[in-house]
């Protein structure tokens, strides 16, 4: 298959330094054989993966990888996280796609179905102890697999506690529910007047950051997901409280302002220096946050605050797996792709990545293991706990054309984004707006199931759990074992 990526080329970039590889081809003896001066062809593996703020580590680590393989160069593909997925379905759908790349599994099944994953199930990953749910998570009904989970993000509300106290919020009491966290934001606002300080920030211009955690992910804490896997239906009418409650917040001066545009970097720099009382963080967040060296002030974390007080206890706080690697199936380079992947899944990778603090690892031998120590001691308050857990995945597709005003061209995943930004920036209501949504979601599945996309049961599960997410989560009979918790 020819390699060639087009506009992703401007991503692409080269690890090992070329000092390094000349060094690794050129034959400096004088006796050198014409035989030993014709340089060996380097073997080019293109792995994507998501970029963020900070990738230093991942970058040293694959320099290292590729200095100790001369005859290979691993090339990254570093795709902005937040176009990630969509960037990503376009090259494959090109017949571009990179060999090795990090794949949501919210889109996994989409992509086996295509046969776009290698298989792993007859590989060999001997002396990696993952959990059970780890393992089995990406396992399909006939006992294959394609990837391995091996990191995960978590939730939490962090918060300045000098400015909830100064606002009369008490900061060893945090907002437990979406109205405390409404009033106590309008107050730092209040008294922030003038010094340009804000009760909370909505990175509206990150999707991840400015709505999935803190809308999707943090309603699973309440029991609450557009996604009802009981039924395998989509609803998005449930998640018309918060949008009413944050336009609130917005109406008063609660916002950190210019919240549509509002990058995730930029929202952590503020906070950092101490103008915003509260805002949802990742462990990552966390990590970056620590690599700036800006807070002088006292500050705290919570879990993510309630729909409200009568929803405590209905649900498990979603963890978000960390997109795992996989190989592309049209691949030319197999062998080293297979290489490159036990690297990148290895105890020695994911624990130097755990030491910066950029995610959390599945292997069950790294966290609480002295031998890897986290550059921020703040990372423990991050650590999956007893009411954490990943969730089943929810069928994944492109949206048919019902009339509807939301584009037909484009994924349900864009959609999605464009309309929650839109009902914040007061273009659209909220209820409206969330049932014209619903309807186009569930009008698209009936379609992929009717052209044999999807399977009819193949994301219905009678039994689910909200307390419990993966207790069934292939087959209703089928009982995924093994713990979650790392802490």
């Amino acid at each position: 298959m020819k390699r060639t990526f087009g506009l992703a080329r401007t991503w692409l970039i080269a690890f090992c330094a070329i000092s390094a590889i000349s060094g690794c081809t050129r034959h400096d003896s004088p006796d050198s054989t014409i035989s030993q001066t014709i340089e060996k062809p380097i073997t080019k593996i293109s792995m994507a993966v998501q970029a963020f703020a900070d990738t230093k580590e991942m970058e040293r680590q694959i320099a290292d990888f590729n200095a100790s393989h001369p005859d290979w160069l691993v090339e990254l593909i570093k795709i902005p996280h937040d176009n990630y997925d969509v960037t990503l379905n376009r090259l494959m759908t090109s017949g571009k796609g990179p060999d090795v790349f990090q794949l949501n599994t919210l889109w996994l099944n989409s992509y086996i179905s295509k046969e776009w994953l290698v298989d792993l199930s007859d590989e060999s990953f001997e002396g990696m102890p993952y959990p059970t749910w780890a393992t089995e998570y990406t396992k399909q009904k006939n006992g294959r697999y394609y990837a391995i989970p091996t990191g995960m993000n978590t939730l939490r509300l962090i918060y300045n506690k000098e400015l909830l106290d100064g606002a009369g919020c008490d900061s060893t009491r945090p907002p437990s529910t979406l109205s405390e966290m409404k009033d106590c934001a309008i107050k730092i606002s209040t008294a922030g007047t003038g010094f340009r300080r804000y009760g909370f920030a909505l990175p509206g211009g990150d999707d991840k950051a400015g709505f999935r955690r803190p809308l999707e992910i943090a309603g699973t804490l309440s029991g609450v997901y557009y996604y009802d896997f009981r039924k395998g239906k989509f609803d998005f009418s449930v998640y018309e409280p918060w949008f009413q409650t944050i336009l609130e917040m917005k109406s008063n001066g609660g916002l950190f302002p210019g919240e549509i545009s509002l990058k995730n970097d930029t929202a952590l720099s503020q906070f950092a220096e101490g103008n915003i009382g509260m805002m949802y963080a990742t462990n990552s967040d966390i990590a970056q946050l620590f690599r700036m060296n800006l807070m002088n002030f006292s500050w705290g974390t919570a879990m993510p605050p309630l729909l409200d007080a009568s929803k405590a206890d209905n649900g498990a706080l979603m963890i978000d797996i960390e997109p795992p690697f996989v190989i592309n199936t049209f691949t030319v380079h197999k062998q080293e792709a297979f290489e490159l992947l036990r690297f990148l899944i290895s105890r020695e990778f994911q624990g130097a990545l755990y030491e910066q603090g950029d995610v959390i690892p599945t292997l069950t031998t790294i966290t609480g293991n002295p031998q890897y120590q986290t550059l921020s001691p703040d990372l423990e308050a991050f650590l999956p706990r007893s009411n954490e857990s990943p969730y089943p995945k929810e069928p994944k597709f492109g949206l048919a054309d019902s009339g509807s005003s939301i584009a037909s061209s484009i994924w349900g995943d864009e959609a999605r984004m464009r309309t929650y930004r839109e009902i914040l920036q007061g273009a659209k209501q909220p209820e409206s707006a969330l049932k014209e949504m619903t309807q186009q979601f569930n009008t698209s599945l009936d379609l992929a199931i009717y052209n044999q996309l999807i399977g009819v049961n193949q994301y219905v599960f009678p039994n689910f759990d909200p307390k419990k997410p993966l207790k069934y989560a292939n087959t209703p009979d089928e009982i995924r074992t093994g713990p979650v918790l790392i802490h």
